[in-house]
């Protein structure tokens, strides 16, 4: 089925109006559908006033407004398919301490909550406060309490499951920075500052910081992604691999060509690496000599989080759900200061996930 005979750009102004997820699904139906679908997803972006925030630090700290940079869809590129999201108009730095930087969570609007209502207008979205005994004023049935706890239970796997990023890079004593984070079909480029003297205004938050003589800033130059991060929701790495596309595609083929001689697998997410995928750089030039020649001498720039991952896959057991455990954020995000060494992190969960297959939870 082709789209109605009507001008591309009035079609896309209708889509617009759907869930970013409904007008994802048409690009399945034929070519001229595949064509349109992304436009409308970029007017959709425009028109719902949808968002994407970035957080940063545990989840206690990352739900208040003070942690969190709210980003607009500025472009979206037709040849690379990707949209940019940039910080909205006249919008701050976050302000934490330096222990709160490495902990990022990047979420699109669209994910929290879920659109289901039941009975009298009960609100049973992710962001409810309902319990069952609110039910005790409604006469429900039970296919609506069925309902209820199905959303109830996918709000809290997701909550347990739902991923979080880490800064590899951050400002020593006085150093001011740009970083990049990513994931298969993300990249996030952001400016750190170390020792930041802060405003009479922010000084008055004050019981927002351990101390006030080490405090970091934190700001989103930009971040970019494809269609498949925007629908795929927090729990990213539960979806086939073959539904994401791949960001800057053709530029990680052109670095493998140059690293097969030497380097068979390297950290794809590495801040260098991610900073040459968004260059311009070609294989002679001095800046990709340079990431070579250290992606030989750090045996690929892995991190613990990486080696931590496949010793799960060696166990068989998925990598996602390492989030559901707090003790496994505290770790990553300051592993040299850590009690426990890392292969007593790995035993704990090991030990963990044989015990709630034992309750028959898993």
């Amino acid at each position: 089925m082709s789209p109605p005979p009507l001008p591309n750009d009035i079609i896309q102004h209708v889509l617009a109006n759907l869930p970013v997820k409904q007008i994802y699904l048409l690009r399945g139906v034929n070519r001229d559908w595949y064509s349109i679908h992304e436009h409308a997803i970029k007017q959709h972006l425009s028109f719902s006033d949808s968002k994407v925030l970035v957080r940063l630090g545990p989840s206690s700290k990352a739900k208040d407004p003070k942690f969190s940079i709210a980003l607009d869809c500025v472009a979206f590129d037709p040849e690379t398919r990707i949209f940019t999201f940039k910080p909205i108009a006249n919008s701050n730095p976050i302000y934490c301490n330096a222990r709160h930087l490495r902990q990022v969570k990047i979420l699109y609007s669209e994910w929290i909550g879920i659109d289901a209502k039941i009975h009298n207008g009960i609100d049973v979205s992710m962001n409810s406060t309902n319990s069952t005994s609110d039910f005790g004023n409604y006469n429900l049935s039970p296919h609506e309490i069925y309902r209820y706890a199905r959303v109830k239970f996918h709000h809290n796997y997701v909550e347990a499951v739902q991923k979080y990023y880490y800064l590899e890079e951050t400002p020593g004593n006085g150093e001011e920075i740009s970083t990049y984070l990513g994931d298969y079909d993300m990249i996030l480029k952001c400016h750190l500052k170390d020792s930041v003297v802060l405003s009479e205004e922010d000084i008055s938050d004050v019981e927002y910081f351990d101390s006030l003589s080490h405090i970091s800033s934190f700001n989103v130059d930009f971040l970019q992604v494809r269609t498949s991060w925007l629908i795929s929701g927090t729990t990213t790495r539960i979806l086939p691999t073959n539904f994401h596309s791949k960001i800057y595609s053709s530029r990680y083929d052109l670095l493998n060509h140059i690293l097969q001689k030497d380097i068979q697998k390297y950290n794809l997410y590495s801040p260098k690496v991610m900073k040459w995928i968004l260059s311009d750089y070609m294989i002679n030039d001095q800046q990709t000599i340079q990431l070579c020649r250290y992606l030989n001498e750090t045996k690929g720039d892995f991190t613990i989080r990486d080696k931590f991952q496949w010793e799960l896959e060696a166990k068989n057991i998925k990598k996602q759900i390492m989030w559901k455990y707090s003790f496994i954020a505290r770790f990553f995000c300051d592993p040299e200061n850590s009690q426990d060494a890392f292969e007593q992190i790995l035993d704990k969960f090991v030990r963990a996930e044989e015990d709630e297959k034992a309750k028959g939870n898993v």
